[in-house]
């Protein structure tokens, strides 16, 4: 697990990461004058107050996840755009001691969403979040899923839809934690950042697109591939390695796709890191060559199993 931040966000916000096993909460804020901050009569006050049919439960806290909401489908509205409370820059940090900031927008990825699809809540995901131009948060997406016909980069899709890219989530397996996830996390430099969270290392360079592959699980060829003979079949076993080629005992599910020949089977489970299938050369001539690509629901062609009928 890596925790990586990137001083390379140009709109000058603070932002506020608050990251608990299942979910994640990004807010920013933006700096304020302090004769904007004295001028409001009660700078804390909050847009907690009912909204329609929408009513906040509690307040908004730098440090903690937003308040919960009633009137909506779920009880944690995913992003928000906000024009109070205002806080005096001790409440984030006693260096910003004499500079006063306002809450701007929050964004919040809850795995407990009913929006939220097992098409998105799968294996090797990618979340993102991005701030648009005016400092705003754009909603959490798993971006693998949403872009999984174009094999786009996540940083790519966020930046097509408007927002520049903030914050990646790195989630190899559905089932792990937020906690344990790796991160990715652009900042201003002069506004800095704060989250519950430690184990940020600054990155050296802005070259942060290698994050994506690093963080999520690879596929080892165990035996199998090369000849077959025509008509014939043959298995083929992969393993479950990490970034370091250190095996992974987990359970999930991999996705085969083929170039030719036949699979018995499309999907395959894989048990304390271990799985193999069958590949049959049906209605195949010597000399004819095609691959079987092994992979996750969206995160496809992971390992290329090369064959060749002789």
């Amino acid at each position: 697990m890596f925790r990586q931040s990137v001083p390379s966000m140009s709109f000058p916000a603070l932002l506020d990461l608050v990251v608990t096993e299942r979910i994640v909460s990004l807010a920013s804020y933006i700096e304020v004058s302090q004769d904007d901050y004295l001028r409001v009569g009660n700078p804390t006050e909050d847009q907690s107050a009912p909204v329609r049919s929408l009513a906040f439960a509690g307040s908004i806290v730098p440090g903690q996840l937003p308040p919960k909401a009633t009137g909506v489908y779920h009880d944690r509205l995913p992003c928000v755009r906000l024009t109070k409370p205002y806080f005096e820059g001790t409440v984030f940090d006693p260096a910003l001691a004499g500079r006063y900031f306002r809450a701007h927008a929050y964004s919040v990825l809850d795995l407990d969403d009913p929006s939220i699809g097992a098409g998105e809540k799968s294996d090797a995901a990618a979340w993102v979040c991005g701030i648009a131009y005016e400092g705003h948060l754009s909603p959490f997406f798993n971006a693998i899923a949403f872009d999984t016909s174009s094999k786009m980069h996540p940083m790519r899709a966020v930046r097509n839809l408007g927002a520049p890219s903030c914050l990646f989530i790195y989630q190899p397996f559905a089932d792990m934690p937020f906690t344990e996830c790796s991160m990715t996390l652009k900042y201003n430099v002069s506004k800095g950042f704060y989250a519950n969270v430690g184990g940020w290392v600054k990155a050296t360079d802005f070259d942060y697109l290698s994050a994506l592959p690093a963080a999520m699980p690879k596929l080892q060829l165990v035996s199998g591939g090369g000849q077959l003979q025509a008509g014939g079949g043959g298995t083929v076993q992969v393993a479950l390695v990490d970034g370091d080629a250190k095996p992974l005992v987990r359970s999930t599910t991999l996705y085969l796709e083929e170039t030719g020949g036949y699979l018995p089977k499309k999907r395959i489970d894989v048990h304390n890191g271990c799985a193999s299938f069958k590949v049959m050369a049906t209605g195949l001539d010597a000399g004819d060559k095609f691959k079987v690509k092994v992979g996750f629901r969206n995160y496809s062609g992971v390992l290329d199993v090369p064959f060749e009928v002789v």
